[in-house]
């Protein structure tokens, strides 16, 4: 009996216990002008043909915009293939922001995933293109290896995204080709294992998604489980990958595989603050 209510909790429980994170960040050369910015994180929506995936990021999407950041990061696998790019693009129409909604795509959105070969599931795919002019027509920029220029309060905010680097779809070069030197520096991955790039110190901040945090917590051991190609200690939360450059890992909207333990779905705010925080782990 007792197994039986854990796998109801862990399916039908847990993953719809949406949680809003706030989060103050601390960036050491933080223009005094971006302190207290507002920066949105939506990651993992994997939005499908599903009344749970759809039900969940409609709740994360509101919760957002209820929080009215000043800018919006997407980092991924939002939707969970290709050819639900329809559905997608129709329901992020409802996210907005003074400086932007910013997006890069995730494996599940190229139809790169292991169950995609094995089962050889049957759809119209998609392309990096298609993704890029349907979520334009939302107000969304997808960032596939580019960069954008922000004046944020006369400040320079230069932000970057890559192709999901577990599939091997990054550039960090093209992506920063170009670029100028800004008065902050945000990258976005899906994927944490951006963090093995030498470039990536460039970023002041790194939003990342990809993991779900493991989906499974458990007790002693932590996740069994999570995406990342070195160390399982990336799979979640705030960290520190070189000397300058502060991390976020999302635990996600929803996920492939409808499970969770002590490990639920989140949206994140960010408040950007000055100065630095010597207690991050440092995952590098």
């Amino acid at each position: 009996m007792v197994a039986v209510a854990l796998i109801y909790y862990v399916r039908h429980v847990e993953p719809t216990r949406l949680q809003i994170e706030q989060v103050e960040l601390h960036i050491e050369r933080l223009p005094r002008q971006l302190c207290g910015l507002r920066i949105g994180q939506i990651s993992d929506t994997h939005l499908r043909d599903d009344r749970h995936s759809v039900a969940i990021a409609e709740r994360a999407m509101a919760e957002i915009m209820v929080q009215r950041p000043d800018l919006i990061c997407i980092t991924g696998d939002i939707g969970h293939r290709s050819w639900h790019l329809d559905r997608v693009a129709g329901l992020l129409k409802a996210l907005a922001a003074q400086y932007g909604v910013y997006a890069v795509l995730g494996n599940h959105d190229m139809d790169e995933t292991l169950e995609f070969e094995v089962f050889e599931e049957k759809g119209e795919t998609r392309s990096v293109s298609d993704w890029i002019t349907a979520m334009e027509a939302v107000g969304i920029e997808v960032l596939f290896n580019a960069h954008r220029c922000l004046r944020i309060n006369g400040s320079l905010v230069v932000i970057a995204g890559v192709g999901d680097p577990s599939c091997g779809y990054e550039d960090l070069g093209a992506a920063l080709a170009d670029a100028p030197n800004g008065d902050f520096h945000i990258l976005l991955s899906h994927s944490p294992d951006i963090f093995d790039d030498a470039l990536a110190e460039w970023a002041d901040l790194i939003l990342c998604g990809h993991t779900h945090g493991g989906q499974l917590q458990l007790p002693y051991i932590g996740t069994p489980w999570a995406p990342v190609w070195r160390r399982r200690d990336r799979a979640s939360g705030l960290m520190r990958v070189n000397q300058s450059t502060v991390a976020y890992v999302s635990r996600g909207v929803s996920s492939g595989v409808r499970a969770r333990l002590n490990c639920p779905p989140e949206a994140t705010v960010f408040t950007l603050a000055g100065g630095r925080d010597d207690n991050l782990r440092i995952v590098t």
